[in-house]
């Protein structure tokens, strides 16, 4: 996006070359739209805009037209200052309003504690302010589908996971793609736990597929919708110890809402991250990692537990994304204050509390993992049957 200066000089109006317009220097990313007259001799804007739509309006360019009987170079720099002056600032000066973070599920859930856990650090290391808002529905594809169609101003950004930004789009019809989006950075990526409730009478993975196999139908597994890393994870477990045709499968509208079913009974199982045990009363059976977490030496990995590859290992993934064609100056300053969070106190002692695995990624760095994280996940999608 560029600034055209365009001068429609009265003198030209006139002899052969009217109309011609002449091109001040251009700058580059602003979305300020100035235009500056001189009374009187209206007709000669229609002039030149119907060239200036010709070579310029298609390429969607930001235009500052100034008309005067007495052009000159006084003129030309004052109209060049007064440009600069508008498009200097913008990014200069940015946040100059707070930034929103979506979290794409309901408050609650895995995904809405930890971008809460994250949202001071990175609002105090962008000397600005964050909110976190929460925008549930169609697996987290309600939040992406709202996030891809804005403005990439860098005021709103979303914390996709592995499972809205590269699995929901490949199994669901959704306004958006691999294409949609910039990409700032890769916050965390933490292992999938097998949850029971803490008084469940199940207390290793050998004890539920023992009562599946004994009571088939009878048993229901939830998650927080259809292709999310709680369904995945699942799946993965049923599959792996072959009772997947002995449960059955409840979705919900996010994590939270089936840590109520979860307390009332309706369902017995749930795959999610550590940082529910922070907020819920969780019994965890397994974790899919390759080796135990520090956090928790006594549960097993879901290869000791008889799961084998490759539906042992599931990580959850999640970073800050923003609609496509985010000016990069903006993207390196989100970037930058991405990383500062990541790396302050208070988000290392809520990582260490709730068995985050932190894991930075810049810009390029991140953009290059997710679209190869796009493609490898086409092999899980087929093992969940989606």
């Amino acid at each position: 996006m560029s600034i055209i200066v365009i001068f429609c000089d009265s003198r030209a109006m006139n002899g052969p070359r009217a109309g011609a317009i002449n091109e001040g220097p251009q700058l580059s990313e602003t979305r300020h739209r100035t235009k500056f007259y001189s009374r009187g001799q209206r007709a000669r804007e229609g002039v030149c805009l119907g060239r200036l739509q010709s070579r310029h309006e298609q390429q969607n360019d930001r235009v500052t037209i100034w008309e005067d009987k007495k052009l000159n170079a006084f003129m030309r720099t004052l109209a060049f200052g007064l440009t600069a002056a508008i498009a200097g600032p913008a990014l200069a000066e940015f946040p100059e309003k707070p930034v929103t973070l979506i979290a794409p599920f309901n408050a609650g859930g895995g995904t809405d504690l930890l971008l809460r856990g994250f949202q001071e650090p990175f609002a105090a290391a962008l000397g600005g302010n964050a909110v976190v808002t929460n925008m549930a529905g169609g697996s987290g594809t309600v939040a992406a589908s709202h996030l891809a169609g804005l403005k990439p101003d860098g005021y709103t950004l979303g914390y996709l996971s592995i499972t809205v930004s590269t699995i929901q789009p490949q199994i669901k019809n959704v306004p958006y793609d691999k294409e949609s989006w910039t990409p700032i950075c890769s916050v965390a990526a933490s292992p999938t736990l097998f949850y029971v409730r803490s008084d469940s009478e199940y207390n290793s993975l050998e004890d539920v597929k023992g009562a599946a196999e004994a009571n088939p139908n009878a048993l229901i597994f939830g998650s927080s919708g259809p292709g999310a890393i709680t369904h995945l994870t699942m799946v993965a477990a049923m599959n792996g110890l072959g009772i997947m045709d002995n449960v059955k499968h409840l979705p919900h509208k996010g994590s939270g809402p089936a840590m109520k079913s979860m307390a009332g009974g309706i369902i017995q199982f749930f795959g999610d991250t550590e940082v529910m045990m922070s907020r819920y009363d969780l019994k965890p059976l397994a974790v899919f990692a390759d080796q135990r977490l520090p956090s928790l030496p006594d549960v097993p990995t879901a290869t000791e537990a008889g799961i084998k590859a490759p539906l042992n290992e599931l990580y959850l993934w999640g970073g800050l994304f923003a609609p496509a064609g985010l000016d990069d100056a903006v993207t390196a300053k989100l970037a930058a204050a991405c990383d500062e969070a990541v790396k302050s106190d208070a988000f290392q002692e809520f990582a260490g509390k709730t068995g985050t695995v932190i894991n930075y990624r810049g810009p390029e760095d991140f953009d290059a993992f997710f679209r190869q994280q796009w493609d490898a996940n086409k092999t899980l999608i087929e093992a969940a049957g989606l």
